[in-house]
C-alpha cells in the first residue's frame, strides 16, 4: 500500500446495523443541543403546565369522592364550564369521568404545549441541517456508510426526543396521576384508550412539525432566514385564520355575550361564521382539529379528513424535499 494513498480506504470489519445507524447521529445531536443551559432550564420549564389540567383531574375525583352532591356544581362552573356533562353525570357518570379527563389533557396539549412546541423547535432545528450545510459538516456524515434517508431521519430524531420530553411524557404523567388520584384502579378500566390516544395525538403533532422545520432547515444555509420562515408559518396562519373567520361578524347586528339570557348558542355562532372553512390556512388550527378527533372531543361539526390530508402530505412532501436537498448537495 503506498504511503501517500489518498482517499476511501475499506472497511473491513463488522458494520453497525443499518436501522440503529440514524440512533448514532441523535445522539450527538440531542448531546450538542443539550450543551445550552438555556434549553435544559426550557425543557424544565415545558413541564410546569401539566399543574393545571393536574389541578382540574384532581378536583374532580377529589369531588366525586368527598363530596358528590357537589359534582354537578363543579362541572357547570369554570374552569371545567360544561353544562352538558353535568346533565351527563346524572346518568353515566363513568363517561363523564373519560370526557373530563380526555379534555383536560387536550388543553395540555392545544395550549401550552403547541405554544413551548413552537418555541423549541424554532431555536433547535437551525443547529441541526443549517450548520452542517454551511460548514460542510455533512461531508463527515457520509464518508460514512451512511445514506442521506438515514441522515434525515437521524437529525430528525433529535427534535423527536425532545418533542416527547415536553409533550408525550408529561401527558403520560399525568394519567397516571389522575390514576393515582381515582378511588380505585377500576378507573384503568374506563380510561384505558387515554394513554394510546395521546401517543397517537403525540405523533400527528410531533411528525408534520418536525419535518416542516426540517424542510426550512434545509433550504437554507443562514439559520436566521430558517427560523424567521418557522416561526412566520405559524403566526401568519394564526393571524390569517383568526382575521377570515372573525370577517363574516364584521356589520351584524351586536350580540349578547354567552351564556346570558337570550344569548345565542354556539350552534348559532357557527351558523354564521364557518370555523372549519378557513382551518388550512393555520397549522396550529389544523392540529387542534386533528388532536380533538383524537381525543374524541370536537368543538365543531367540520370533517376532520382535509386537515388529515395536509399534514400528511406536509410529512411526505417534506421528507422528499429534505433528502433531495441533501443529494443536491452531495452531486456538487
Amino acid at each position: 500500500m503506498a504511503l501517500h494513498d489518498v482517499g476511501y480506504r475499506g472497511w473491513n470489519q463488522s458494520k453497525t446495523n443499518r436501522i440503529t445507524r440514524p440512533l448514532a447521529i441523535a445522539r450527538s445531536g440531542v448531546s450538542l443541543v443539550l450543551r445550552a443551559k438555556w434549553l435544559r432550564f426550557g425543557l424544565m420549564l415545558g413541564w410546569l403546565p401539566v399543574i393545571f389540567p393536574a389541578a382540574i383531574i384532581f378536583m374532580f375525583e377529589y369531588t366525586t369522592q368527598q363530596e358528590p352532591d357537589r359534582v354537578v356544581g363543579l362541572l357547570m362552573s369554570p374552569p371545567i364550564d360544561r353544562p352538558d356533562l353535568a346533565a351527563e353525570y346524572m346518568t353515566d357518570p363513568a363517561a363523564v369521568r373519560h370526557e373530563i379527563w380526555s379534555s383536560a389533557i387536550l388543553a395540555f396539549f392545544r395550549y401550552p404545549q403547541l405554544y413551548a412546541m413552537v418555541i423549541l423547535v424554532g431555536l433547535i432545528t437551525p443547529r441541526l441541517v443549517c450548520y452542517d450545510m454551511r460548514s460542510r459538516a455533512y461531508l463527515q456524515y457520509f464518508a460514512r456508510p451512511l445514506t442521506p434517508t438515514e441522515y434525515v431521519f437521524g437529525k430528525s430524531a433529535v427534535l423527536w426526543f425532545f418533542l416527547a420530553c415536553i409533550v408525550t411524557v408529561p401527558a403520560l404523567v399525568l394519567y397516571v396521576t389522575g390514576v393515582l388520584f381515582s378511588p380505585g384502579l377500576m378507573v384503568v378500566a374506563e380510561t384505558w384508550d387515554i394513554p394510546l390516544r395521546v401517543l397517537v395525538a403525540s405523533l400527528c403533532l410531533i411528525l408534520p412539525t418536525t419535518t416542516l422545520a426540517m424542510v426550512y432547515s434545509s433550504l437554507t444555509p443562514e439559520s436566521r432566514y430558517a427560523t424567521f420562515a418557522w416561526f412566520a408559518t405559524w403566526v401568519l396562519g394564526y393571524v390569517a385564520y383568526t382575521f377570515l373567520t372573525f370577517a363574516p361578524g364584521v356589520g351584524r347586528p351586536p350580540r349578547r355575550r354567552f351564556g346570558g339570557r337570550g344569548g345565542p348558542s354556539m350552534s348559532d355562532v357557527s351558523d354564521w361564521i364557518d370555523l372549519d372553512r378557513w382551518r388550512l390556512v393555520s397549522p396550529y388550527h389544523m392540529l387542534g382539529k386533528v388532536q380533538s378527533w383524537v381525543f374524541d372531543v370536537q368543538d365543531t361539526d367540520g370533517s376532520v379528513w382535509p386537515s388529515i390530508a395536509v399534514l400528511v402530505a406536509m410529512t411526505v412532501v417534506g421528507t422528499w424535499i429534505i433528502r433531495n436537498r441533501i443529494l443536491s448537495r452531495l452531486r456538487v
